[in-house]
């Protein structure tokens, strides 16, 4: 009978001891899963961080520099032709820090110049042009900021280059005329006035250049062709009447 409740009391013992080992293996499992959940909590929050850390990449395009331009340009024209040349010159003076080779814009900075007065200026930005693209236009405008400094040689230098490329433009002639009779080379001033009245025939103030130049050579047949050039173009002219009645 002893050893019956011996027996007893002692599978009691071990079922109380198979519970107890099974109970903390399951808290042991228990904490391995929460520390397995917490660490992937934490991975996830660190990756979620780095995401946010991240720099938001801009969508919206920064504007383009043709359209800066494009809306600079446009704003200096409309002050040029409001006679605003201080404004222009800043309007230019913009297009050419983004694009220093901006042929409109040297351009128009040189007429900007040339309207201002300042000649020098207005000279250096028509010898870019001409280094930039080799223009009957550029090399014009680079004759009258350098004629208008008093450097005539280079002034008829630079008309000379302008009509070597285009010929068809009595006005180019006439400046280059009128800077060879300022040089007193009458020879040369004569052919250019010449030049430009054949281009130009209606023109009375090429027509009266002539005039002034065959009265000084005696080239007397050549004067009354042209003053009756004049008196078909103004029949009252009573000054081109007396050359014919000399």
């Amino acid at each position: 009978m002893f050893f019956v409740k011996l027996l007893v009391v002692v599978g009691g013992l071990v079922f109380l001891g198979i519970l107890f080992v099974r109970r903390l293996f399951l808290v042991v499992e228990e904490n391995k899963m929460q520390a397995k959940l917490e660490k992937e909590v934490a991975k996830e929050q660190k990756s979620d961080k780095e995401d946010d850390d991240e720099p938001v990449k801009d969508t919206k395009k920064p504007p383009k520099k043709s359209g800066n331009i494009r809306n600079l340009f446009k704003k200096g024209e409309v002050n040029f032709s409001r006679k605003d040349y201080e404004a222009a010159e800043k309007c230019f003076v913009q297009v050419l820090a983004i694009d220093e080779t901006h042929l409109d814009a040297n351009l128009q900075l040189g007429l900007t110049y040339l309207k201002q007065g300042n000649y020098s200026k207005a000279e250096f930005f028509f010898h870019k042009l001409v280094n930039l693209k080799k223009d009957p236009v550029h090399y014009s405008n680079l004759g009258l900021a350098l004629y208008n400094q008093g450097r005539l040689l280079e002034a008829a230098e630079a008309y000379e280059n302008a009509l070597s490329l285009d010929d068809n433009r009595a006005g180019r002639f006439a400046s280059l005329a009128q800077v060879y009779r300022e040089l007193n080379n009458e020879e040369k001033a004569l052919a250019n006035f010449e030049k430009a009245s054949r281009k130009s025939p209606r023109n009375t103030d090429y027509l009266w250049a002539l005039i002034e130049y065959y009265q000084k050579l005696g080239r007397q047949e050549d004067l009354e062709r042209a003053a009756k050039r004049l008196l078909e173009l103004d029949p009252y002219n009573k000054e081109a009447k007396k050359l014919l009645r000399a």
